[in-house]
């Protein structure tokens, strides 16, 4: 059975040049992507709950129709 090779993912600029991050900042830039997802997150959940409080009946007309 064949090895698969790890796939390596780059990022680069916008004129194409590649772009190194140390581990370090790795580390940072995965952290910095899970607090933004935390805060979309909390947003869709206030909206979600914005929406339910001003359109009461769309859930009984989803709850029937299913």
């Amino acid at each position: 059975m064949e090895k698969k090779q790890p796939q390596k993912i780059s990022i680069t600029t916008v004129d194409g040049q590649p772009f190194k991050v140390p581990v370090e900042g790795s580390l940072g830039l995965m952290a910095l992507g899970y607090k933004g997802l935390i805060a979309w997150r909390q947003v869709r959940r206030q909206y979600q709950k914005a929406r339910e409080a001003n359109n009461p009946q769309a859930d009984n007309t989803q709850t029937e129709n299913q």
